[in-house]
């Protein structure tokens, strides 16, 4: 009898062990812990630092293992590289570390009476391997864009570095993830495959727990739909609840249904008589710079705003789409360069066009034109072009916020 007890303890323990690894394993999947920013360093702290005897000592750790110590319940922060994330590995007093301690973009800080050993391989721990994690850093409260091919992966904000508050500040499309207003942030860019529309028929769960806004992963849509909303309650109802933005598919305030989604494709123009254009939708949600893929290889016609915010100087188009934003909703019209009742293009030439003192600059075209690409974008860096120039409803090429670049313009 005692035997059989003992076989169904370990038994049970054995499974219960099994249930908390899975769990664990799940949830260390999903998303990383998220550590309080309260004390990341602002930028006068860090130009203090930066201009102080002691920034050229042995302070700044480069790897491995550091420890950092809050003297009298004060703030100190400890230089190193924090760029593959940091955990805390062992709490060396008698305080506890648990919400006194952080990192930001240039150092580990703790406070309250916290010491502790610290690592720096927190990404490499959670997630296995680093390479999908980019750090973008807003300076001066400049937009700032940091180049990468995302091609329809997600985009998750990891940790915060800065002081400032990198909500509504960040954001991404196809090429680049981009931060404004002193944002800094680690960034993990998630690409898991999509399974497409032709798998499960083209349907795509999305559930909000709680008010938060969830993102769903789908690729650029066409068109979407809600098919079944699952929520019960009319407290979770699904009735202006969701929507589709830059990030994907979005639900918030407790909704949870099903989606009919359809693709974007290229469009074929081979089977549209007399070679009419396309019709193209695009939104810019929470203020963000959204691009809609479309063929721009002949003429855009901006058709008809949808939104209540004005789509003057807001919209324009590259080789990648059509884009928009500052809450800028509207319908476009594309006609491809080799159909259509186009005049073929019979002149081109090349203009300079600068923006000062981040002001919306009209670029001289010499009269009215058929269409504009940017060949070289001189004002790199700081004061990137991308969002930054256009052509308005009324057909004048604009520049704006210090875009500094040279236009091909076609007659």
């Amino acid at each position: 009898m005692r035997m059989k007890m003992k076989r169904c303890t370990v038994l049970i323990l054995m499974l219960m062990s099994a249930a908390v690894f899975a769990v664990t394993d799940k949830s260390a999947v999903n998303e990383l812990e998220k550590l309080s920013t309260e004390n990341n360093s602002t930028e006068a702290q860090f130009k203090q630092s930066k201009n102080s005897k002691s920034w050229n000592n042995n302070q700044y750790n480069t790897g491995g293992r550091l420890v950092c110590e809050s003297v009298r319940g004060q703030r100190q922060h400890c230089r190193a590289d924090t760029s593959g994330g940091v955990r805390l590995v062992k709490q060396l007093g008698y305080n506890k570390c648990q919400g006194n301690w952080g990192y930001d973009y240039y150092g580990v800080w703790v406070t309250n009476g916290c010491r502790a050993e610290f690592q720096v391989d927190r990404y490499q721990q959670h997630y296995g391997q680093t390479e999908d994690v980019l750090r973008c850093e807003s300076y001066s409260y400049r937009r700032q864009t940091c180049a990468t091919n995302l091609q329809g992966a997600d985009v998750q904000l990891i940790h915060q570095l800065s002081n400032r508050n990198c909500s509504g500040n960040w954001g991404f499309n196809q090429n680049e993830i981009w931060v404004a207003n002193g944002c800094k942030a680690d960034f993990r860019i998630v690409r898991n495959n999509y399974t497409g529309p032709g798998s499960r028929d083209g349907i795509v769960e999305c559930r909000s727990t709680g008010t938060r806004v969830e993102h769903c992963q789908v690729p650029d849509l066409q068109s979407v739909e809600l098919i079944q909303e699952i929520g019960g309650s009319y407290r979770n109802s699904c009735r202006g609840n969701w929507g589709y933005s830059s990030h994907g598919l979005w639900v918030r305030n407790g909704c949870h249904a099903q989606f009919s989604v359809v693709e974007y494709q290229e469009p074929s123009y081979s089977n549209q008589p007399g070679g009419q254009g396309r019709e193209v939708y695009c939104e810019s949600n929470y203020g963000q710079v959204k691009t809609c893929r479309a063929d721009t290889s002949g003429r855009v016609e901006f058709v008809q705003q949808l939104s209540s915010a004005s789509c003057d100087n807001r919209w324009g188009y590259d080789a990648n789409g059509i884009w928009v934003k500052d809450g800028c909703r509207a319908r476009f019209m594309t006609f491809p360069g080799s159909v259509g009742n186009q005049a073929p293009v019979t002149e081109s030439f090349e203009v300079k066009c600068k923006s000062r003192r981040n002001n919306l600059k009209l670029c001289d075209t010499k009269g009215p034109f058929r269409d504009v690409e940017l060949i070289r974008e001189i004002s790199k860096g700081k004061y990137p072009c991308t969002g930054n120039w256009g052509v308005n409803p009324q057909g004048q090429l604009f520049v704006t916020n210090n875009c500094y670049a040279e236009f091909k313009v076609y007659r």
